[in-house]
């Protein structure tokens, strides 16, 4: 695995970005929420990005996972329209570390939705806090989903399953497991992946 130019921790933007979706399939599935939040290795927060996400059509929302998130129809029908908000979210986290909790779910949304609207966009260096997570506790002692990283560390969740609130999560787990595995740069992250 190829590791980004290294970076000192406290220097490096972290672009930690949590989606609300329809579903678990990118390819029928659609994203109806996104958030990121730009941090660093500090823990400062510099920007942060929250939108509710306007399918291309009406049909394309399912109210299967209202349940979970509790975005409706009529809230989507508000939000920002898709390929807006993809714009935005990939300029926001362009040259910053990104970063998720599960990454791959997030980044298969990402680029399935990016395709279907004619970007052609990928994300190819990324930090995963669930790999890091089981790097932690590489005896698998506990669970690694964010609720129960959340429980171990300590980290209140406004709102469970709202993208901003999921993200903020990840973000302090984010910092607490860099400093339990005492990384000091980039180089030294054993879940930076490079595709």
């Amino acid at each position: 695995m190829d590791h980004p130019e290294a970076t000192p921790i406290e220097d490096t933007v972290f672009a930690v970005v949590d989606l609300e979706t329809t579903g678990f399939n990118p390819q029928k599935d659609r994203i109806v929420q996104m958030a990121a939040v730009l941090m660093n290795g500090r823990g400062e927060v510099v920007d942060t990005f929250d939108t509710v996400v306007k399918p291309e059509s009406p049909e394309q929302y399912e109210h299967g996972a209202e349940h979970v998130h509790g975005i409706s129809r009529e809230m989507v029908q508000n939000g920002m329209p898709l390929r807006d908000a993809l714009s935005h979210i990939w300029s926001f986290t362009d040259g910053k570390v990104f970063t998720a909790h599960n990454a791959r779910f997030d980044i298969s949304f990402l680029e399935a939705e990016s395709e279907r609207v004619g970007m052609k966009r990928q994300v190819t260096n990324y930090l995963d806090t669930l790999a890091l997570a089981r790097e932690v506790d590489s005896d698998r002692q506990r669970k690694h989903s964010l609720q129960a990283l959340c429980e171990h560390y300590g980290v209140t969740v406004e709102r469970a399953h709202e993208a901003m609130s999921d993200a903020k999560a990840t973000a302090t787990i984010l910092l607490k497991l860099i400093d339990e595995l005492g990384v000091r740069s980039t180089d030294q992250l054993p879940g930076l992946s490079s595709e």
